[in-house]
């Protein structure tokens, strides 16, 4: 199977999305498939050259030479903003030769339709917004890609998110097919020794870890707002903060830091945005807490990552997450992000170290027994296999 996998966003990009498209790229490389990932180029590397950290066994083909479209002033911004990628992506197309088109985003709906129609091969859509009906013709948006595009088959990661594929026009073709983890990256024993000292926390310190895209939805103001009391009764505690920014952070960073400094915190909060896929393994597992104060997500990858490698979990109780908790003693469950909440459980945790390690054995179990990679590919491969004679 030769596989086109279409990605707005991607490695080394951190989030959730991300995470899923070059899991599945490489998961299915390795299995013999060929998969060329078509994304856009760093706005720092924008020459389309390879990423350490790229998936393995699979064709990264990063485009930038649309950029020189959009700033020719001889050409129709409007039209170059429609279609100033289609030269390059046709470029793609060819060279890749696919039998399918996986697209990974809302924003990608039109150009995999475009290349399905063009190659008369199957488009299997997936789609990690949260929330994009509060966006501009929100609605409208995913009532075209399910109703009018019509992709072949629609791969959701969460029961809410397949419902909400359903509610839109795509009851007959969406598949749920939970994410999935590598439990052998992200396990209990990873030596993260280095890691503390590279960040000066001694053996002796708490170190409360947050991985999340820096916006508003996942709660990371209110985190520092709750973690400040901790510190003041716990000194030996330190948060880090782990996620990129993207064009939705807004002022969202700033405001974050000047929080920070309001606080206090300077000392023992850190905030870093340059965190890779690749080194989240080594992030989660000199935690001894992860809090996730997210108001509302598909199935976290983030938080299935935490659970993997065995780490008490924080987070709170929004619609959807007894996907991920749904078992008793997995994880601490706060009703909302705010501080107080936060805060008491915090304490909580950081106090009783027993307590954590046995959420920690608890919520790796879980993981083994639900969520593993392993299970994520085979159902993903079987699922595009599936689709790929009704193409012919």
């Amino acid at each position: 199977m030769r596989v086109i996998l279409m990605a707005s966003s991607f490695h080394p990009t951190t989030g959730g999305a991300e995470t899923y498209a070059h899991v599945v790229a490489e998961g299915l490389a390795a299995r013999g498939h060929h998969v060329t990932v078509v994304t856009d180029a760093p706005r720092d590397a924008a020459d389309g050259r390879p990423v350490p950290g790229d998936p393995r066994g699979v064709t990264v083909r990063r485009l930038f030479r649309y950029r020189e479209l959009l700033a020719d002033p001889s050409k129709v911004l409007w039209e170059q903003a429609a279609f100033s990628l289609m030269p390059e992506l046709a470029a793609c197309v060819e060279e890749a030769a696919p039998d399918l088109v996986l697209t990974n985003s809302l924003d990608a709906a039109l150009a995999g339709k475009t290349i399905s129609v063009e190659r008369d091969i199957p488009w299997v859509a997936t789609f990690h917004e949260h929330a994009p009906e509060s966006e501009a013709l929100g609605s409208a948006r995913l009532r075209v890609a399910h109703g009018v595009l019509r992709p072949t088959l629609v791969l959701a990661c969460s029961e809410n998110y397949a419902e909400r594929a359903r509610r839109h026009g795509s009851a007959e073709v969406t598949r749920l097919i939970p994410h999935g983890v590598d439990v052998t990256a992200f396990r209990p024993d990873r030596d993260a020794t280095a890691l503390r000292r590279h960040h000066g926390y001694a053996d002796s310190d708490v170190v409360v870890v947050c991985a999340a895209q820096l916006k508003p939805r996942k709660g990371i103001r209110e985190l520092v707002e709750a973690f400040a009391p901790v510190h003041r009764r716990h000194p030996g505690t330190r948060l880090l903060v782990v996620g990129a920014v993207s064009s939705s952070s807004g002022d969202y960073p700033r405001r974050l830091r000047e929080d920070i400094d309001r606080l206090g915190l300077t000392e023992v909060v850190r905030v870093d945005t340059g965190v890779t896929f690749d080194r989240m393994p080594d992030v989660l597992a000199l935690a001894d807490v992860v809090a996730q104060p997210s108001s509302g997500e598909g199935l976290s990858l983030a938080m299935l990552e935490a659970m993997s490698a065995g780490r008490p979990l924080l987070t709170v109780d929004f619609p959807g997450v007894e996907e991920l908790v749904r078992e008793p003693d997995v994880a601490v469950l706060v009703p909302s992000p705010e501080p107080a909440h936060l805060t008491r459980a915090l304490l909580g945790l950081v106090a009783d170290a027993t307590e954590r390690a046995r959420l920690g054995r608890r919520a790796r179990e879980l993981v083994l027994a639900r969520f593993t990679r392993e299970r994520m590919i085979d159902e993903t491969e079987r699922a595009l296999l599936g689709v790929l004679p009704s193409a012919r």
